[in-house]
């Protein structure tokens, strides 16, 4: 009884050290085993992926196949004359339905890059400097519309306005000042 009353904070120490001991083998075991599974799950994920590659090149290759079938347009002509006339019409008719799906492709195409390029200029259009006050960190702010971080912070709005004014000429862009309250103040075009 006295043994413990003396050693008492040791045998509590010698306790929680084998607790922790004995948690972090369970830990460990569970990460290994974690580990095994996802290792698992890689191996899988390359088979599936070595598959979809194959399928994609027998894909490939039947096209291929395919387009070598339908170049071949005339067959020797054997007993009848008949059916020579009516072969080369069904293989004009295949070649004019290509034709007409490779001028929908060549005009979605078109289509697809004459959209790009209306966002483009939209984009550019919608692009302006504005000059705004940021009452937290008590500086005004330069910012290009849809940017995230400011081009540049002063101390000074009439400080502000000189590199804005400076950027949106620079870029050929309009300037849009706010007042301190973050009312509309004025609106700069751009000289083009």
């Amino acid at each position: 009884m006295e043994f413990l009353k003396e050693y008492w904070p040791l045998l509590v120490c010698i306790v929680l050290i084998i607790v922790a001991v004995v948690l972090l083998i369970v830990f460990r075991d569970k990460n290994e085993q974690t580990q095994v599974e996802t290792k698992q799950e890689n191996k899988e994920d390359a088979t599936k992926d070595e598959k979809a590659t194959e399928t994609k090149a027998e894909a490939s290759k039947k096209e291929s196949a395919k387009k070598e079938k339908t170049k071949k347009v005339e067959e020797p002509a054997k007993e009848d004359d008949k059916k020579e006339p009516v072969k080369e019409e069904k293989a004009e008719e295949k070649v004019e339905e290509k034709t007409e799906k490779v001028e929908e492709v060549e005009n979605s195409e078109k289509s697809v890059e004459t959209e790009s390029n209306e966002m483009e200029t939209k984009k550019e259009a919608s692009q302006k400097y504005m000059v705004t006050y940021d009452k937290e960190a008590k500086q005004w702010v330069v910012k290009k519309t849809g940017a995230t971080r400011a081009s540049k912070r002063c101390k000074t709005k009439k400080e502000a306005m000189e590199v804005a004014e400076k950027l949106a000429e620079s870029q050929d862009l309009n300037l849009t000042v706010k007042k301190k309250d973050g009312k509309f103040q004025k609106r700069e075009n751009a000289s083009k």
